[in-house]
């Protein structure tokens, strides 16, 4: 199928489009750029509430009358449905000058445009701010729970992005509860904070431990308990201001004077709850942690106490002051030296990291169903940390939710399981095995019904990995054995189309878009490529739901009118019913469907780009675009316009037996052939591309006036074919209508001489 223009990336620059999924009805493609992201929706630029226009001038620059329109300058805006002045429409302008009811398009000169006549609207583009840069976009780690795309990159904080209506969304980095953390010290080094709470307060050290890049990184704090505090005894007098431990918590007799205790001791965890004729107040379990804010020296930062996982801000009194510097303490798992994680999945209920720099092979897994808690212990819904053991260092690139959790590292891949069976991963039966040694790429691997489909670190391999029941392991398939020059220069992206047919995408590295068809339960797998028109360069693909079907995104780099652009294309469904009209087969592509008219206007995306054009589904004659329109020969209510690309199919060698065997390597001639169409119109036929015959669609039967209907059947060709070893057939359609080949029959002649 053709692809359909949704809109430009912002200022032309390169971008990585990633899905975000919270329903099949609300579904958005995310475009990542230098610095911020925006958002696709309902094949468009999702905008915030549009205003009405009023007015537009023909002036340098056009100034737009929106009552109350509410926007700022430097603003992103989105104008369509404009009558009279169609220049403005499908495109959008950065707002300057802006009163309460006018703003300037910024560096768009209207003396030549026509006159504004009526109607049209404005939104302004949702946009977030982020602080990924291009280069990092394309190295983005992600995965989502309804509502939240949680992000990781080897240098950013893991982050998460929150879709808080449907045209608002906020990106913030984790703020964690408690971990994770790296092993406790056990140096002689000893750490204590100035204060129990508050925020500024001194963290100072006996020797170096601190940099200037631990800014942002947690600190941890233990008590023991048993030595710093009286277990709570019934019937036991306490004074004000005591402490006791009862069952690893910490409380604090706050009641004002001295009160003997009851039967009930205190078990509440926060605040201040009264027990008998005594109020205790909840203090802390055995640790508290901080957050550096400001690095002063390699011994002295400032930090502000973070809360834990029941809400409290406090460190153990142990902690606090130079009397009590003692040595357990542990530093963060992430930031400063040891980085941030590259890889994140959600399995069993849990919300797994992985992959930094300092820590390359270890994994932490959140609390169960608490996917920001990172409270570590020894309950089966306490947090995880494990790091595999093996005889390679072998960095995290990916996680991905199978049967197991599969752990895809540079030079193997591994499954993290709660051992045999179906039980539940827990802190205490974690079971890490290797299972294969390709090693992944960059690039995010994806599910495709039961397998994993991973591009293998050369990207010139796509490996397929299932589950094996005999092995009861993984096990590994290579899907370009069947074509190997097809990824050969190495593969940068892909996606997985499960609607309406089953089809893996993938982007290669010179920007051809390249299709797997994969049904491996009805042993269907062939490659295919889709070079777009006008030599548009792919640089990202994703897909998202949309009706019955998957639609698929892509951006493309092209160069329109000397400057460099992306389109931010989608596909248009394969079928698209029993109307000629309706059929989509154009590049960058725009419908008009209205009463007859020859004035196509909406086209400033392919400013002086020549087009091509089906007008109420007949091939009409190629055109120019001027002033984002072109003008039709004739008129016509359909009308699809974009570029052209052609579409071919070439048969392999052909075998069709000799007398003492086989005729691959024996000259042989075809003849003949006949090729099966199902809903056609127009192709051409050949030995190869230099020599085609076109073969008519049209007789004497149908009216001149009218588009040919859509063909099913057998077509015959007496082929113009010589001698030859390989004997190919060559079928390709060249106008913007539908061509669907099911069988190629060829008659022929092998000569065994």
């Amino acid at each position: 199928p053709g692809t359909k223009y949704a809109g430009t990336s912002k200022d032309g620059g390169k971008v990585r489009l990633i899905d975000f999924q919270f329903s099949d009805e609300q579904a958005y493609v995310l475009e990542f750029g230098a610095n911020y992201i925006r958002f696709f929706k309902d094949e468009g630029i999702l905008t915030e509430a549009t205003k009405t226009i009023s007015a537009a001038t023909q002036a340098n620059p056009v100034v737009v009358t929106a009552t109350g329109h509410g926007y700022s300058n430097g603003d992103r805006v989105f104008i369509k449905d404009v009558a009279g002045m169609v220049e403005l429409n499908n495109r959008e302008f950065t707002v300057a000058n802006k009163t309460t009811n006018t703003f300037e398009l910024s560096g768009i000169d209207g003396t030549g445009f026509t006159a504004y006549s009526s109607g049209g609207t404005s939104g302004k583009i949702v946009e977030v701010t982020t602080t990924y840069t291009e280069a990092q976009v394309f190295e983005l780690n992600h995965v989502q729970s309804a509502d939240v795309l949680y992000l990781v990159h080897k240098d950013h904080e893991p982050a998460k992005l929150t879709r808080t209506t449907a045209t608002s969304f906020t990106l913030t980095d984790i703020d964690f509860i408690d971990g994770p953390w790296l092993d406790e010290n056990t140096t002689s080094t000893t750490l204590y904070a100035s204060a129990a709470t508050g925020t500024g307060i001194t963290i100072t050290a006996s020797a170096d431990v601190f940099s200037s890049d631990d800014v942002g990184r947690y600190i941890r704090f233990r008590e023991i308990l048993e030595i710093a505090h009286d277990e709570w005894a019934a019937s036991t007098s306490y004074a004000n201001n005591a402490t006791v431990r009862y069952d690893g918590h910490v409380y604090k007799q706050v009641t004002g004077s001295t009160q003997t205790s009851g039967n009930t001791p205190p078990v509440h965890l926060t605040g201040t709850e009264t027990y008998g004729s005594i109020d205790w107040e909840y203090l802390h379990d055995e640790h508290g942690h901080v957050r550096i804010t400001g690095f002063t020296s390699a011994t002295v930062v400032t930090a502000d106490v973070h809360e834990d996982q029941y809400g409290n801000s406090r460190l153990p009194d142990s902690s606090v002051g130079s009397a009590n510097a003692n040595t357990r303490w542990s530093l963060g798992a992430f930031d400063g030296d040891q980085g941030f994680p590259r890889a994140v999945a959600f399995y069993e209920e849990r919300l797994y990291f992985a992959g930094t720099s300092g820590q390359p092979q270890t994994i932490f897994g959140s609390q169960t169903a608490d996917f920001e808690n990172m409270t570590p212990g020894l309950n089966d819904d306490d947090a995880i940390n494990v790091t595999i053991a093996s005889d390679q260092v072998n960095v995290i690139k990916h996680m991905i939710q199978g049967r197991f959790l599969q752990l895809l590292t540079t030079s193997a891949e591994f499954t993290l399981s709660g051992g045999t069976g179906t039980q539940p991963v827990t802190p205490t039966n974690v079971n890490v095995l290797r299972e294969t040694t390709f090693g992944s790429s960059d690039v995010r691997p994806i599910r495709a019904g039961s397998s994993t489909i991973l591009i293998q670190k050369g990207q010139e391999k796509v490996k397929e990995v299932t589950f094996d029941l005999d092995t009861d392991g993984l096990v590994g398939r290579d899907l370009t054995i069947l074509a190997e020059h097809i990824a050969r220069g190495g593969l940068t992206d892909m996606i997985w189309q499960q609607e309406p047919e089953l089809i893996l995408w993938f982007v290669r590295t010179d920007g051809v878009l390249i299709g797997l068809s994969y049904d491996p339960q009805n042993q269907t797998i062939g490659w295919h490529t889709h070079p777009m028109g006008e030599s548009g360069v792919v640089e990202s693909i994703t897909a998202i739901p949309s009706g019955t079907e998957d639609q698929v995104y892509l951006s493309v780099k092209r160069t329109i009118d000397g400057s460099t652009v992306r389109h931010i294309v989608f596909m248009e469904s394969i079928y698209f019913g029993t109307d000629i009209t309706d059929a989509f087969y154009v590049d960058s592509g725009l419908t008009y469907d209205d009463t007859a008219t020859t004035t196509i206007t909406g086209l400033n995306h392919l400013e002086g780009e020549t087009v091509q054009i089906l007008a109420d589904g007949s091939a009409h004659a190629d055109k120019t675009v001027s002033g984002g329109v072109v003008t039709l020969d004739r008129s016509a209510s359909t009308v699809h316009v974009g570029y052209s690309y052609d579409s071919k199919v070439q048969t392999l060698r052909m075998e069709g037996g000799a007398d003492d065997g086989v005729s691959q390597g024996k000259i042989k001639r075809i003849h003949g052939a006949t090729i099966r169409f199902l809903d056609t119109v127009g192709a051409e036929i050949g030995p190869d591309e230099d020599n085609l015959d076109r073969l008519p669609f049209r007789d004497s039967s149908m009216a001149m006036d009218e588009a040919v209907p859509m063909f099913d059947g057998d077509k015959e060709i007496s082929f113009p074919s010589g001698y030859d070893n390989d004997a190919r057939v060559f079928v390709r359609q060249t106008q913007p209508l539908p061509m669907t080949i099911l069988a190629v029959m060829r008659r022929s002649n092998t000569f065994d001489a």
